[in-house]
């Protein structure tokens, strides 16, 4: 992980959506998502609970922002 990585994981823990936090951080949604997937995989946990109306931390992305 990092700070470009957590500063992701943060803006969409903060916005709760994934095209606002790519917004806030000056890149496309395309390009944040798949950076916060790869962290996903990294870390071998799910950050996020994604609907198609919602982003939600898990229990896990509560405990990395603590």
């Amino acid at each position: 992980m990092n700070l470009r990585d957590l500063r992701y994981l943060l803006a969409v823990a903060e916005h709760g959506h994934f095209g606002r936090a790519a917004e806030a951080c000056g890149v496309s949604q395309p390009t944040l998502s798949i950076q916060l997937r790869k962290l996903e995989e990294t870390l071998g946990v799910t950050l996020f609970e994604r609907t198609s109306k919602a982003v939600a931390p898990t229990a896990a992305c509560e405990r990395l922002i603590g």
